[in-house]
C-alpha cells in the first residue's frame, strides 16, 4: 500500500497533528488535521475480503505498516495525537465484537508507534462538535461539509474529521 498520507503538506508540519479515527468491521477511516483545523489528509485502510477474521488481518497489517512508517518519516519533532471512536454496543454481538476488535487494534498500534491515542464516546464528540449527542449521519455530514467543503468520499471520513476536530480542540482548550 502506498503511503498517500505523506504529501508535502503533511511532512511540513513540525508541531502537532490531530488524528481522528472511525472504525467499522470493514475499514479504518482516518482524517488528520493541522493546528489550524485544516485537513492535511484522509486515508482508509480496508479490505475486500468477506470473512471478518481475514479482513481484520488484511487491513490491520496495512494500518500497522503505514503507521510505523509514518511515525519514522515524521520524526522531526511532530507530535501526533490520535483519538478513536470508542466501540459502541450493537444489538448483534458478533458486530459489536468485530468493531471493538478494530478499535482495540487501532489504539494498540498507535501505542506501539509512540502515538498518544484515546477512546472517545460518540455522543461526546457529536455533542461538542455538531451540537447534538445523537446527531444523525446526515447532520454530521452537513456540519463537516460546511466546515471543510465537499471533500468526503464516504460518511466515515466526515465522522473521522469531526473526531479529529474534537481531539484538536480538547488539547487546545483543555
Amino acid at each position: 500500500m502506498e503511503l498517500i498520507m505523506l504529501n508535502s503538506k503533511t511532512k511540513g508540519i513540525t508541531s502537532k497533528i490531530y488524528m481522528g479515527i472511525d472504525c467499522s468491521s470493514k475499514a479504518i477511516h482516518s482524517v488528520w488535521l493541522d493546528p489550524h483545523e485544516s485537513i492535511l489528509t484522509q486515508h482508509k485502510w480496508g479490505s475486500k475480503e468477506t470473512d471478518f477474521d481475514t479482513r481484520f488481518l488484511d487491513f490491520g497489517e496495512d494500518f500497522w505498516d503505514d503507521l510505523s512508517k509514518i511515525k519514522v518519516i515524521l520524526d522531526n519533532g511532530t507530535i501526533i495525537k490520535a483519538t478513536v471512536e470508542a466501540p459502541i454496543y450493537i444489538q448483534n454481538p458478533k458486530a459489536t465484537i468485530a468493531i471493538a476488535s478494530v478499535a482495540g487494534l487501532v489504539r494498540f498500534t498507535c501505542f506501539l508507534s509512540g502515538i498518544t491515542c484515546e477512546y472517545l464516546d460518540n455522543t461526546k464528540w457529536k455533542r461538542d462538535i455538531v451540537g447534538k449527542g445523537n446527531a444523525s449521519k446526515a447532520e454530521i455530514k452537513e456540519y463537516a461539509t460546511h466546515k471543510w467543503g465537499d471533500v468526503f468520499p464516504e460518511q466515515d471520513y466526515a465522522d473521522a474529521a469531526c473526531i479529529a476536530l474534537w481531539n484538536k480542540r480538547r488539547y487546545e482548550n483543555g
